[in-house]
């Protein structure tokens, strides 16, 4: 399985190649980036989280591999060679895969550090229009205020627009991929998690010797791709938090006595919001969040049923 899955990346990337450079040099991302105010501790959670995903998983399935080929096969002989030539195809198949879990961490990044700006703007428009600062501030001052607000949030609009419309546009890259990667993870979990059981109950009930080792194998050569899973729902579903937090902080402005601009600017903003509708959906068919895992875990436990089933209504038939 996973070598149909690495054959239809190969072919699919080899095709969308020049497609892909094209979007990438596309997406203006320095000048999104410039003005938002983002630390570096949240950077560096990221890097670590997106090295998670694009060498650690492949390298704890590479490992687990070597492990197992040395015990079941002492004879042979494992060298940098031999381990660059496993590695480098697991990585490079997975390239638009990889990339595309890159910019989700990147969009959720900049749409939160816009949640942090625009979450300051509505706190001081809303002390604008309080009855002390009303008072206190004559109306030419806070007309100015209001219009430099109102470029702040035009400038966060953009931001957002420009970062919600290319991370949804750089799924069409990769939606076959995943569809199909999804698939083949799916029938692997289940069959792997089946093959346990088949190991065990050959243990109990017929009294088979049961080889630990190669159960720990097996379960960590599930794992990993559910890992890459959890991880690519998880930072979906963060993303598409933010873009609603988006749309919560923009109800919060109080406009009763804004500036007529700053009223068309916020207006203007929220309906960018609602068009663009953030949702991750590959092919139309499941929604990228964490829902998705919880669905994954139901269908391969309604499968893992009826299998086990099946199998105990023949071991004990035959007896």
């Amino acid at each position: 399985m996973n070598v149909c899955v690495c054959l239809f990346n190969y072919v699919t990337q080899w095709e969308k190649t020049l497609q892909i450079i094209r979007f990438q040099n596309s997406v203006p991302l320095f000048k999104v980036l410039d003005s938002l105010d983002i630390s570096a501790m949240i950077v560096w959670r990221a890097f670590i989280y997106s090295l998670l995903k694009i060498v650690f998983c492949p390298l704890i399935a590479y490992i687990t591999l070597i492990l197992y080929q040395r015990r079941s096969h002492p004879e042979s002989q494992w060298t940098s060679v031999t381990t660059t030539k496993t590695m480098l195809p697991l990585i490079v198949s997975n390239q638009i895969n990889n990339c595309f879990f890159g910019g989700l961490v990147i969009a959720n990044l900049i749409i939160a550090a816009v949640n942090r700006k625009l979450h300051g703007i509505v706190k001081e428009a809303n002390m604008l229009q309080s009855p002390v600062q009303m008072n206190l501030h004559k109306p030419y001052y806070r007309t100015r205020r209001f219009c430099e607000l109102a470029d702040l949030l035009d400038e966060l609009a953009r931001k957002y627009g420009v970062t919600a419309c290319r991370s949804k546009n750089y799924l069409r890259f990769t939606d076959w991929s995943m569809v199909l990667s999804m698939m083949m993870n799916l029938l692997g979990i289940t069959m792997g998690c089946y093959n346990q059981y088949l190991a065990i109950a050959d243990h109990y009930i017929n009294e088979e010797p049961f080889d630990l080792f190669l159960a720990i194998v097996l379960v960590v050569f599930l794992a990993v791709p559910f890992l890459e899973l959890v991880m690519v729902a998880r930072i979906s579903n963060e993303t598409l938090m933010e873009t609603r937090r988006t749309g919560e902080l923009l109800q919060r402005f109080d406009l009763q006595h804004a500036d007529a601009r700053f009223k068309q600017v916020v207006n203007a903003f929220w309906l960018q919001v609602i068009t663009i509708d953030y949702k991750l959906i590959p092919l139309g068919l499941l929604e990228l969040n964490t829902s998705l895992v919880n669905k994954v875990f139901s269908s391969v436990t309604g499968s893992l049923l009826i299998l086990i089933q099946s199998d105990l209504t023949l071991r004990f038939s035959l007896k």
